[in-house]
């Protein structure tokens, strides 16, 4: 398996699998090209023992034309199809595919022609995946978060219990209560910053992430430093509660090889303490890492705005449930559909036409409801109110039904004259 971008459609290009060598020399050129367009040009490093390579992933930022323009119209951004054009023929690319959602570029670039195609008929050509960074910090986190190939995959499966997530843009902390419904909405950012998620983490920087680790089982050993590392009782198998952790079991070598080899084989030399964590362990960890964050990062005001805002978003919908819930099914469907009417009103909008105020303390100064004091109002007042609201109800119907008729009657006495 290779470059996967190009290989399938009316006319598919062959992007096999590169050897070291030809990865290695591809790469030189490809950087000493680009550097001539952009000031700052670099790849993430490679993952251990790698025999091969699938495509060549390279990150950008900084224009030369815009850091040291020669004239006016030099100084003004270009889009990405735009640098796309331009980054495609330096590199004599044969194809590419420009997102400009995320500023990528993917491109098919023959095979070096000094090289062997070892007896096949198709032309080898080479996928290579560049990303335009939007700035030196962006382009710092992506080179930390692609580092050492899958060494984030199992970092992220690793912190995730503990309500931490690490993406594409930087390290997030997980409100719980707003995660159950929306995971994107529920996430704080602590930082953007490599260094001080490492310190986070507990684990070394210095020696770690500028060059591959020697092997796996090396890479293995400094992950397993994360002060979120713990050996428990059911390390012997895959985790079964993630479908991204299931899914990387079934396609990333690295990540079964750490699951099936590499934690069998600590829990065998008792080399880690093996812990047993029961579902309210974890849930009290998780405040207890929430608070570090809050120390580490400043944003625990953050936080709890968030989710006083998500609340007071979905407060409406709660007080509907409850306003429901609290009224017996068993009624008639329009006695009960005027008596919810009116009772939403009563509460939610303090409407007085029925003659009910909605009693001050249902509500704080917060807008929140006290759900307790909402349930018993409905529950002491919906007969009272039902008997009320229904023939208000009624007398609009028959009103409506009387004025109806009246208009009917006008209208066949115009026509019979």
């Amino acid at each position: 398996m290779g470059g996967s971008m190009f290989s399938s459609g009316n006319d598919p290009l062959h992007t096999p699998r590169m050897p070291p060598h030809i990865y290695h020399h591809v790469k030189a050129a490809c950087h000493a090209t680009l550097r001539t367009m952009f000031v700052c040009v670099a790849g993430p490093v490679e993952g251990p023992e790698k025999e091969d390579y699938g495509d060549l992933d390279i990150l950008v930022a900084m224009e030369t034309r815009l850091v040291f323009p020669t004239s006016p119209r030099r100084c003004i951004p270009r889009g990405v199809e735009e640098l796309a054009a331009d980054i495609k023929a330096a590199l004599n690319a044969e194809r590419s595919i420009v997102n400009p959602c995320n500023n990528s570029i993917h491109l098919a670039i023959p095979w070096p022609k000094d090289e062997p195609q070892l007896g096949e008929d198709r032309q080898r050509h080479i996928q290579v995946d560049i990303c335009i960074c939007k700035n030196m910090d962006q382009m710092f986190w992506a080179l930390f978060k692609s580092a050492h190939g899958d060494a984030w995959t199992l970092l992220g499966s690793m912190i995730r219990p503990f309500g931490l997530t690490a993406d594409d843009e930087g390290l997030w902390l997980r409100i719980p209560e707003i995660e159950k419904l929306d995971r994107k909405k529920s996430r704080v950012l602590l930082t953007t910053d490599p260094v001080e998620v490492l310190h986070f983490l507990g684990m070394q920087v210095e020696g770690y992430w500028s060059e591959p680790f020697p092997t796996v089982d090396a890479m293995f050993n400094y992950i397993a430093t994360c002060r979120f590392f713990t050996v428990n009782e059911s390390s012997s198998g895959p985790p079964q509660d993630n479908s991204s952790t299931k899914r990387n079991l079934k396609t990333r070598p690295i990540f079964r090889k750490w699951f099936y080899d590499f934690l069998p084989r600590l829990r065998a030399d008792d080399r880690f303490e093996q812990q047993c964590q029961s579902v309210s362990g974890i849930n009290d960890l998780r405040v207890h890492v929430r608070d570090e964050a809050f120390r580490a990062f400043n944003v625990e005001p953050i936080y709890w705005a968030q989710l006083k805002d998500w609340r007071l978003k979905k407060e409406p919908e709660a007080v509907k449930n409850l306003i429901k819930s609290a009224i017996p099914n068993d009624l008639d469907p329009q006695y009960r559909g005027s008596l919810l009417s009116a009772i939403k009103k009563i509460i939610m909008e303090d409407n007085r036409e029925l003659g009910w105020l909605r009693p001050i303390s249902l509500r704080d100064d917060e807008g929140f409801y006290d759900k307790d004091m909402t349930r018993a109002f409905v529950e002491e007042n919906w007969e009272a109110i039902g008997k009320v609201a229904f023939k208000k109800y009624s007398d609009a119907y028959y009103a409506g039904l009387q004025s109806k008729k009246l208009k009917n009657a006008h209208g066949t006495a115009i026509q019979s004259q």
